[in-house]
């Protein structure tokens, strides 16, 4: 049973909030607004002090996002519902915003119609991901354990002896339990490429881009000169991703003629008298989780069509999260396939 006042602490930009979300409340007269603040610091200390029945949070905050600042609040206020508002839709971020403790995710434009149920849902003790999330019914809040019959499906592939002569050489397939690790063997593949003179492009959620970002940045002195110069791009996959779909089927001539191009632009901008190019994707693995499953091969197969087309270096990303070992089998294995090497980690 609901209580008959629920106090609500609000960390949000103040103008989004009279805008939109401060309307949205008031349908509730039993909601009371006990703070509303834009600074993670500033919740934090009243999370801690005034123990809110519901928090409010918006992931896309000015100076700390809204999964680090989960982190603080879930400690500040560990009796606390959490509700994250954002725009991103990736199924990773949401993943770790429910791992931190979030038990609500609403897509910010689906706010006017999602926030009052995600909720009230939220305050009865049950879980709300909004309609805009990729994948939703892949999302646990609890870090996933590893599959032992995936692992025998990827053993098989991990080192093919006999790779299709249709597989390009340097096409290579990541699995990851943790985004950590993830974001460390892109960053490895892309510094690399930089490193030796060639150009690197990343085509990934928002989160992993800002997260690459400000690893390279540290890492790179001339970070910024390779982004004015277009030897490395960064695009969003799931904008790439709609640019390529027909309906419901793969555009192939959009693809190649959208990919070829990007990739071919990127080349001409590496400092080497022949340049490669360094492609980390995960456009094939954002189909997946839309249920687009011969699509997600047939991405992979024409990035091998563009490796041989271009001196390209091809690395796809992977939660092992995405794939039920057992009613997969078959798909995992044709996706493999399409890889000239398997990692697990």
């Amino acid at each position: 049973m609901l209580k008959s006042s629920i106090r609500v602490l609000v960390l949000e930009h103040f103008d989004q909030f009279q805008k939109t979300i401060g309307p949205i409340l008031r349908q509730r007269p039993q909601w009371k607004v006990v703070g509303v603040v834009v600074e993670a610091a500033d919740a934090v200390r009243l999370a801690k002090q005034l123990q809110p029945d519901l928090i409010l949070l918006d992931i896309d905050l000015p100076r700390m996002n809204g999964v680090k600042a989960a982190r603080r609040l879930r400690s500040a206020a560990p009796d606390s519902k959490m509700v994250f508002l954002g725009q991103e839709s990736s199924i990773g971020v949401v993943r770790e915003a429910f791992r931190l403790g979030a038990s609500g995710y609403v897509i910010k434009e689906y706010a006017p119609s999602e926030l009052v149920p995600a909720m009230e849902t939220v305050l009865q003790g049950t879980e709300f991901i909004g309609s805009g999330v990729w994948g939703a019914n892949l999302i646990a809040k609890k870090e996933p354990k590893p599959d032992h019959r995936l692992r025998e499906i990827l053993a098989l592939h991990a080192f093919p002896s006999q790779p299709s002569a249709l597989i390009a050489p340097n096409h290579e397939m990541q699995f990851y339990s943790d985004d950590t690790i993830l974001l460390y063997r892109v960053v490895s593949f892309i510094a690399a490429a930089l490193s030796a003179g060639n150009s690197a492009v990343v085509c990934a959620t928002e989160s992993l881009r800002d997260d690459l970002h400000r690893v390279l940045q540290a890492r790179e002195p001339d970070m910024d000169d390779f982004m004015q110069s277009g030897r490395y791009l960064a695009l969003d996959a799931a904008d790439t991703v709609s640019a390529i779909m027909l309906g419901d089927s793969l555009n192939i001539a959009k693809f190649l003629d959208l990919l070829g191009g990007i990739i071919s632009a990127s080349a001409e901008s590496g400092r080497r008298h022949l340049p490669r190019v360094a492609l980390y994707q995960e456009c094939a693995a954002l189909l997946w989780t839309q249920g687009r499953e011969e699509a997600t091969i047939q991405v992979e197969q024409l990035f091998n069509k563009l490796a041989y087309e271009y001196d390209l270096d091809v690395l796809c990303g992977y939660s092992v999260t995405y794939f039920d070992a057992e009613e997969d089998s078959h798909l995992i294995q044709r996706i493999c396939a399409e890889h000239s090497a398997v990692h697990w980690e």
